[in-house]
C-alpha cells in the first residue's frame, strides 16, 4: 500500500540514500523463511538492541564532543548553545551538559506506535530548566510517528540514527553523509512547517550555523568503537512472564491513558509558563519560592502520570512488549537521583540515610524507565509513612546481583500510636491514597515493571522495622562503573 504522504520519513530517506546510510547489521527478510511472524519478531528485537546502543553510543560522543566535562555539575542559563537535537518520540538524553548545551526538538504523538515504546529519558526534569527543549506534536497520519530518531548537528560532526521499517520489516540505520542529513533535516522541516511554524525562524537560523558537514575520520571510528562497547545484554536477564489483561480491562486501560494524557498536558503547559518566569531577571525571594514551589508541584505530578500511562501500557500488553536492556551505571544513576529523594524526604519531615559503596558494579537494566520507576516507587514509599520516620536506602552486590534495599522505621515516640495510610485499589492496575490523594500503580504492576526492566522486586512487611522495599538488578558481565 502506498503511503499517501508528501514528506519522506526519516527510514525512507536513508533508504534512498544506500550505500552512504549504513544499516545496523539487521539481517535481510526472506519471505521464503518458514515462520514470517517469528522472523519479524527477531528482527524487531535486534533492531531494538541496536537502536539501544546506537543511542547509548550517541551520547558518548556527543559528551566527548561538548565543551564541558562529562561530571559538570552547575551550568548557567548563559551556556553556549553548541548545536542542534531532534529527536522522536521523546527526548532521548538527560545528562545536563547535553540538555543545556544543545537547542532540542522533539515530535510527539499520543498515539505512538506501541511496538516503539519510549525509553523515557526526561527523567532528569531536574535539570529541564537548563535546557533549550521544544516539543512539536505530529499530525495522526504523519507515518514519521512509526519511527524512532536522533538527529544530531554540531560543529565537530553530524549524525543521524534511525529505528523505522524498510520494506515492511525492523531495520535501525545511522549516517554521518552531510547529503543524507540534509534530506533529513528538510523532511521534519517541512513537519515543524505544518504544525509548529512559530519555531521556524530559530531553528532556520540553528540549521544555517549547524549545517551538516562533511564526517571526520575520527568521530566515525570514535561512534563505531563506542557501538562495540555498547552491544546491547539482554540475555543477561530473566525475561518476565506475560501478563493476560482480560478484555474487559480494555476500556479502562484506555481511559486511564487518555486520562493521564490530558493531566499531563495543561501541566506542561503551566510548568512551561514557569519556566519562562523564572528566567525573568529581578524576582523577589518571595516570588521566585513560589515559582519554584509550582515548577516542582506540576513536575511531581507529569512524571507519576507518565509512569502510569508507561506502566498501564506494559502492563496491559501480552505478551509483555520488550524493553531495551544495556549494561548501565547504576552508581551514575544514583548520584543524579539521590538529591531528589533526599528533597521528597524532607518536605514530608523524613530523615533519609545513604549507605553506597564507593564504587559500585554496572547492572543491566534500561536506565531512563529504571529512573523514573524508582522515583516513583520512593515518592510513594515516602508518602505512606508518617511524619518523623526513618528511612535507610543501602546499595550492596550480592552474588550476581545488585541489591538496591529501602527500608522504613517509625520514630521511637510515635510506634506505639501511627498506622500506614490506607491505600485503595482502584481497578486491577491503580491504587488510591485518600489520605493524601496520591494515585499510584499499584504493587502488582510495579513489580512487572521492575520484571520488563531486568530486575524484581521484593516487598515485606514487618512489625518493628516497617516496610521494607528490595530491588534486585542483575550485574553486567562486561564493564564495572
Amino acid at each position: 500500500m502506498v503511503r499517501k504522504w508528501l514528506l519522506p520519513t526519516l527510514s525512507e530517506v536513508l533508504a534512498k540514500a544506500e550505500p552512504t546510510g549504513i544499516d545496523l547489521l539487521v539481517p535481510e527478510f526472506n519471505p521464503l523463511d518458514s515462520q514470517p511472524s517469528e522472523d519479524r519478531q527477531e528482527l524487531l528485537l535486534k533492531a531494538h538492541s541496536q537502536w539501544q546502543s546506537a543511542i547509548a553510543s550517541v551520547e558518548a560522543l556527543l559528551l566527548k564532543s561538548l565543551p564541558h566535562p562529562i561530571g559538570v555539575a552547575d551550568l548557567s542559563e548563559e551556556t553556549v548553545i553548541e548545536g542542534l537535537l531532534i529527536t522522536a518520540p521523546l527526548p532521548l538524553f538527560s545528562h545536563p551538559a547535553i540538555v543545556s548545551q544543545l537547542h532540542t526538538i522533539t515530535f510527539t504523538t499520543p498515539h505512538a506506535n506501541r511496538q516503539l515504546l519510549p525509553c523515557k529519558s526526561t527523567g532528569s526534569d531536574r535539570d529541564f530548566a537548563l535546557s533549550h527543549h521544544f516539543p512539536v506534536e505530529l499530525l495522526p497520519t504523519d507515518p514519521l510517528a512509526d519511527e524512532r530518531f536522533c538527529l544530531v548537528l554540531t560543529d565537530r560532526f553530524s549524525l543521524v540514527v534511525v529505528l523505522g521499517e524498510e520494506n515492511g520489516e525492523p531495520r535501525c540505520q545511522f549516517s554521518f553523509d552531510p547529503d543524507d542529513l540534509d534530506l533529513a533535516w528538510k523532511s521534519l522541516r517541512g513537519r515543524i512547517m505544518l504544525t509548529a511554524p512559530h519555531y521556524l525562524a530559530d531553528l532556520d537560523e540553528l540549521a544555517a550555523q549547524f549545517s551538516p558537514i562533511e564526517p571526520d575520520y575520527r568521530w566515525v571510528m570514535a561512534f563505531s568503537q563506542y557501538l562495540l562497547e555498547h552491544q546491547p545484554t539482554a540475555q543477561l536477564a530473566t525475561a518476565p512472564e506475560p501478563i493476560e489483561v482480560p478484555t474487559k480491562l480494555a476500556a479502562d486501560v484506555e481511559l486511564i491513558q487518555a486520562l493521564t494524557h490530558e493531566i499531563r498536558t495543561p501541566l506542561t503547559t503551566i510548568r512551561t509558563m514557569t519556566r519562562l518566569l523564572l528566567r525573568q531577571p529581578d524576582l523577589s525571594p518571595h516570588v521566585l519560592k513560589r515559582l519554584s514551589a509550582i515548577d516542582r508541584e506540576c513536575t511531581e505530578q507529569i512524571n507519576r502520570m507518565e509512569l502510569i500511562f508507561s506502566g498501564v501500557e506494559l502492563a496491559s500488553t501480552a505478551p509483555s512488549p520488550a524493553v531495551d536492556l544495556t549494561t548501565m551505571s547504576i552508581g551514575e544513576l544514583l548520584e543524579q537521583s539521590l538529591p531528589q529523594w533526599q528533597q521528597q524526604a524532607e518536605r514530608r519531615n523524613l530523615n533519609l540515610a545513604v549507605a553506597i559503596p564507593h564504587k559500585l558494579p554496572a547492572v543491566v537494566s534500561n536506565p531512563t524507565m529504571l529512573d523514573r520507576v524508582l522515583t516513583g516507587l520512593v515518592e510513594n514509599f515516602t508518602r505512606n509513612l508518617p511524619s518523623g520516620s526513618h528511612i535507610q536506602v543501602e546499595v550492596t552486590p550480592v552474588g550476581d546481583r545488585l541489591k538496591l534495599q529501602f527500608q522504613s522505621q517509625p520514630d521511637t515516640d510515635e510506634r506505639t500510636h501511627t498506622t500506614p495510610k490506607a491505600r485503595h485499589a482502584i481497578g486491577q492496575l491503580l491504587t488510591f491514597q485518600p489520605e493524601t490523594g496520591n494515585l499510584s500503580l499499584n504493587m502488582s504492576v510495579t513489580k512487572n515493571l521492575f520484571q520488563l526492566l531486568g530486575g524484581k522486586l521484593v516487598v515485606r512487611e514487618h512489625l518493628q522495622q516497617g516496610e521494607v522495599l528490595t530491588i534486585f538488578l542483575p550485574l553486567s558481565t562486561l564493564a564495572h562503573s
